[in-house]
């Protein structure tokens, strides 16, 4: 194979030229399995509840909110200390360190003796849960060639997706059987099984390592990625000048980045806000006198929605391959226009009816709200506060997902029904296309609209010929 790579910005990276190769889908596989177990996991412990509640009295309006709430705040956190860390202390590292983290005491919350200790051991759960998101999306993009990074993160994000389907899996046949004790169990060992292999398996991110001047570790990942090419002639550049070496956050908040970090802010807390508004309240709405569906059809109409979102993401991944991620995820945006519209608008629908259309709705809404944050994030920044900016962006997410919990909650308190509810989503889905708009905007103005993303010449691995200022061949950058 060849190893000079071809020109981009008046930068060759290596990376990009050695395209995807096996170990590239090796590495996808095992960072999409342990979104999936962040998935299952939450899933797993949701289904928890009603044993709780009947085993220590525990209210659903009392300490389960308090669960979930809580939970989605230290996710929150989670989120952002993680992916600052990330680039301070490496993406690999930190990923493991919160894969293990949600898997022990994801078990170790099976031997709690009550409600305190169960909520203790939930709590530092949910901070490696929201850890894994940002830094597992951080270094597949990393990992990835550039043309292919929208693609392959979101097709990891359906990872997530498929993790609900296997969390309830797991949930309906162990707990009758072993109780929510083994359930939990169960789905620690999992993740720890998991968190091993990716220690032992994936290889630390080259840019991590690029930009903290450890330069053969750099190459010993390309060659890992790309046996017997020849790296003899590369040289991988660290940060140039000062204002390259500035701390993350002052980057990504800095003139040539903040308008992009408060518009990837906005869309992260409307995005997820509406995907888990619509989650955890579909049962609910089905259920209600309009349209007064059973618990056994609604849970089917449920498990058809969970299961189109998972079909829709890998669709997504296929087209952004090809296609600008700006394109794409605004015609996913109108698409949810259009079923809002359907859903909100149809005539006294029975369950066939509501069969078709949130199948429908599954395929679109939740590809639409679900990875599309991680898909501009990481290409927004540079290598090198990429962790920064996706945790930053992630804990937006997260509080979104908070207050659309309790937004939702108090809507149908009030009496909003199922159409009104997604007539309601007009709202924040014309926010997310004006934010949509604003960043394509900004990514024009700063030269990284392209199906890539993001390229800066300060953290490419690249051949010496296409840098002015680079050593002769065999050396290397400081």
């Amino acid at each position: 194979m060849d190893a000079s790579p071809g020109a981009s910005n008046g930068v060759s990276t290596v990376t990009d030229s050695i395209g995807l190769t096996w170990r590239h889908w090796l590495y996808f596989v095992l960072i999409t399995l342990v979104l999936l177990a962040d998935g299952m996991e939450v899933t797993m412990v949701s289904h928890t509840f009603p044993s709780l509640a009947k085993e220590w009295g525990v209210s659903v309006g009392g300490g389960i909110t308090l669960v979930v709430t809580g939970g989605f705040i230290v996710m929150a956190v989670g989120a952002l200390v993680a992916g600052r860390l990330a680039d301070l202390f490496g993406r690999k590292s930190i990923l493991v360190s919160a894969t293990l983290l949600f898997a022990v005491t994801t078990a170790l919350g099976a031997t709690s003796a009550n409600f305190t200790t169960f909520t203790a051991w939930r709590f530092l759960a949910c901070l490696g849960i929201g850890a894994v998101m940002p830094t597992g999306i951080t270094l597949l993009a990393d990992l990835a060639p550039a043309r292919q990074r929208a693609s392959l993160v979101a097709a990891g994000y359906a990872g997530v997706g498929l993790g609900t389907v296997v969390g309830a899996g797991l949930a309906g046949l162990l707990i009758p059987t072993g109780g929510w004790r083994a359930l939990l169990v169960a789905g620690g060992v999992v993740s720890l099984v998991l968190a091993l292999l990716l220690a032992f398996v994936v290889p630390e991110s080259p840019a991590y390592y690029a930009a903290h001047g450890a330069v053969d570790k750099a190459k010993q990942v390309l060659a890992r990625l790309a046996p017997g090419t020849d790296l003899s002639a590369v040289v991988v550049a660290g940060p140039s000048d000062d204002v390259d070496k500035q701390e993350a956050f002052a980057v990504i908040l800095s003139r040539r980045f903040a308008a992009t970090t408060v518009l990837l802010w906005l869309f992260g807390f409307f995005s997820l806000g509406t995907q888990l508004l619509i989650a955890q309240y579909l049962p609910t709405l089905l259920q209600q006198p309009v349209p007064g569906l059973t618990t056994v059809q609604s849970s089917t109409i449920v498990g058809t929605y969970g299961f189109a979102s998972v079909v829709g993401g890998l669709a997504l991944s296929g087209i952004l391959a090809r296609v600008s991620r700006y394109r794409v995820i605004g015609f996913a945006l109108a698409l949810s226009v259009v079923v809002a519209l359907a859903i909100g608008l149809a005539p006294d629908p029975g369950f066939g009816t509501l069969l078709l259309l949130l199948t429908i709705a599954g395929l679109i809404l939740p590809t639409a709200f679900g990875p599309t944050r991680n898909i501009l994030a990481t290409a927004a920044y540079p290598a090198r506060v990429r962790g920064t900016g996706v945790g930053s962006t992630e804990l937006c997410a997260r509080a979104g997902s908070a207050v659309g919990g309790l937004v939702g909650g108090t809507l149908i308190g009030a009496g909003l029904g199922l159409a009104g509810l997604f007539l309601t989503l007009l709202l924040p889905i014309g926010v997310l296309l004006s934010t949509l708009a604003g960043l394509k905007f900004d990514a024009r103005r700063s030269g990284a609209d392209s199906i890539a993303g993001f390229r800066e010449e300060d953290l490419s691995l690249v051949a010496p010929e296409t840098r002015a200022d680079a050593p002769r061949a065999g050396a290397t950058a400081s």
